[in-house]
């Protein structure tokens, strides 16, 4: 009797002990503590482009054009964003403007009330235009490079797929449109007569 005693109590302290050992949690909240501390640079851009881009501060396209090509070294360093001690400058320009050619990679439009052109990049888009000229993000609040140049990748993504498509779809010659979007320009080796726009908005005026 002693025994079968002593047997039910031992049973009773492992299984009291192994409960006590033993932590419950949803799946959910697994997840989310597995997670914690990711950079998820995916959200990022897209809450980015879908309720910062519209207030995002911009450049007359006109006015960028005409103090570039007068003295791309001062206005590039006065009003241009760049990240480290890189000859690329970056900066969001904005305008209206009407479509003068579809090319194979771009867009060829005329700035409104002036004959000045730029192209729209609608092919080929990638780099970090748009991460630096927007200062979406601070390359002092990441840990390593990887999660800060995953950024560009990601917005670089969302213009790709959901910009372009639709663009290159509907534009044609004669068109109208407003358009915004980040634009790069290397002080080193200037290229100002082929200037391509990573658009961010079109919105078409016709």
């Amino acid at each position: 009797m002693n025994k079968i005693i002593k047997y039910v109590v031992f049973a009773l302290v492992i299984g009291l002990s192994l409960y006590n050992a033993v932590y419950f949690e949803s799946l959910d909240e697994h997840k989310k503590q597995q997670n914690a501390g990711v950079f998820d640079a995916k959200t990022l851009a897209a809450h980015f482009m879908a309720s910062k881009v519209e207030t995002l501060p911009a450049i007359d396209a006109s006015e960028f054009l005409i103090n570039i090509i007068k003295d791309v070294n001062n206005y590039a360093k006065s009003n241009g964003k760049k990240l480290g001690i890189s000859d690329n400058y970056n900066f969001i320009i904005e305008s209206n403007a009407k479509v003068v050619a579809i090319e194979d990679e771009n867009v060829l439009i005329a700035l409104s009330n002036s004959e000045q052109q730029i192209r729209i990049a609608t092919d080929f888009i990638f780099g970090n235009a748009i991460r630096d000229a927007s200062a979406v993000a601070d390359i002092g609040n990441f840990q390593n490079t990887m999660d800060f140049n995953t950024i560009s990748v990601e917005l670089n993504n969302i213009v790709r797929e959901t910009i372009i498509p639709s663009f290159k779809k509907e534009v044609k010659e004669g068109d109208k449109l407003y358009f915004k979007g980040a634009v790069k320009v290397n002080t080193k080796y200037p290229d100002l007569q082929y200037l391509k726009v990573i658009p961010l908005i079109i919105k078409f005026n016709n």
